[in-house]
């Protein structure tokens, strides 16, 4: 099969095995462990290194080194690169290495291996799990913007309301150290709480003033921007599939 056909080389990234294959044992005991689960579902997502997974898994450095060994001969695990730390020590960085596992009868694998309608079907899925991956990413990151920006005005907000409130207080203090001559005396006290509460209020407007967007609002963009990206990777998924007919 050309590479025309398999512009994404699904048949690396799909093992197709027979109801006969010995492999069949391995991945089933591997499949079976919540160790092995955990810590496929991170390689899934990123190529990550046997401490990386420890530490995010909380599972022990050697079993971790241990699965992946494990993986690693079943076929669905190998090492994308290898890099070196800061004692120049070398760090093997681990991916999957099948998208999918398909399990058929023994007089059938040799059919899907070649079949045409099968491997676009698995191209189909690719692509449009790598487009769905792209939105999520791109959701996540305009909320995680977005709750930064939020952060930062909220602070700013509160110390410009602080300066103003402060302002307010020296302002009483000053008018109860020299009230105007010709004001009488009674009037003193109502002018100086007079003040504290404009200055008071004043420091309430501005801390509503500098808050940042509705929530809500916040959530429609994040949407928008996720959804473009899904429509423009759909868009370009048609071309190309256009181009092919």
């Amino acid at each position: 099969m050309g590479d025309s056909e398999d512009p994404l080389g699904i048949n690396e990234k799909v093992e197709i095995l027979s109801t006969d294959d010995d492999k069949i044992k391995a991945v089933g005991e591997l499949l079976s462990s919540d160790s092995s689960r955990a810590i496929l579902k991170l390689l899934f997502n990123e190529q990550m290194t046997a401490n990386q997974i420890s530490q995010k898994t909380e599972i022990s450095l050697p079993l971790v080194i241990y699965h992946l060994k494990k993986m690693q001969d079943a076929g669905i695990v190998k090492i994308a690169q290898t890099g070196k730390n800061t004692k120049s020590h070398d760090m093997k960085y681990y991916t999957v290495d099948k998208f999918a596992i398909v399990i058929l009868p023994s007089g059938m694998t040799e059919k899907a291996r070649s079949s045409k309608s099968l491997l676009n079907s698995f191209n189909r899925i690719y692509r449009f799990a790598t487009i769905g991956g792209a939105g999520l990413a791109a959701w996540f990151s305009s909320q995680f913007i977005q709750q930064q920006n939020r952060h930062v005005i909220s602070d700013d907000s509160m110390r410009q309301a602080q300066i103003t409130m402060d302002s307010g207080e020296e302002m009483a203090q000053k008018s109860l150290q020299a009230p105007p001559p010709s004001m009488p005396s009674e009037s003193i006290p109502f002018s100086t709480e007079s003040t504290a509460q404009e200055g008071a209020a004043h420091g309430g407007i501005q801390t509503f003033t500098g808050s940042s967007g509705e929530p809500v609002t916040d959530i429609y963009i994040s949407a928008i921007i996720a959804l473009g990206i899904i429509v423009i990777g759909l868009i370009i998924e048609r071309i190309l599939h256009s181009r092919k007919k």
